[in-house]
């Protein structure tokens, strides 16, 4: 699958995550809780979405078994410092309202994003199992 289409695909599940967790949010920590929801998928997607790019530039690093690793590496960082920050600026948003969703959110991000790359590696492994 090309990796702006598995963009596509992560942005549209960490959409749908969010659909799917904005009532329980509302209801566990009110519109902090929506707040915090929204802070975890973006914190999530950006680095999802900075690994597929880079798929893109630097094809031959997807293909290796430390891709993986470098992305969840990555990735690791990016939420980290990221929310870091948001509890800097935003102290109130405590374990219900954001990291409660910043871990699902993270969780659901790692596994799409390590089946692309695992799937890609299968292809380049057996550039024949896709055809006829």
């Amino acid at each position: 699958m090309h990796p702006l289409r598995q963009s596509a695909w992560l942005f549209a599940v960490l959409v749908g995550l969010w659909l799917v967790l904005a009532l329980p949010a509302q209801w566990v920590g009110g519109t902090a809780g929506l707040e915090g929801l929204t802070w975890a998928v973006g914190l999530c997607l950006v680095p999802g979405l900075v690994v597929l790019s880079v798929a893109v530039l630097l094809p031959n690093l997807t293909t290796t078994p430390q891709a993986i690793l470098l992305s969840t590496t990555l990735r690791m960082l990016m939420v980290l410092s990221g929310a870091l920050l948001i509890r800097e600026v935003r102290p109130e948003l405590g374990f219900r309202e954001f990291f409660a969703w910043l871990i699902v959110s993270y969780l659901t991000a790692l596994a799409m994003e390590s089946y692309f790359l695992v799937s890609q590696q299968h292809a380049a492994a057996n550039p024949t199992s896709g055809q006829n």
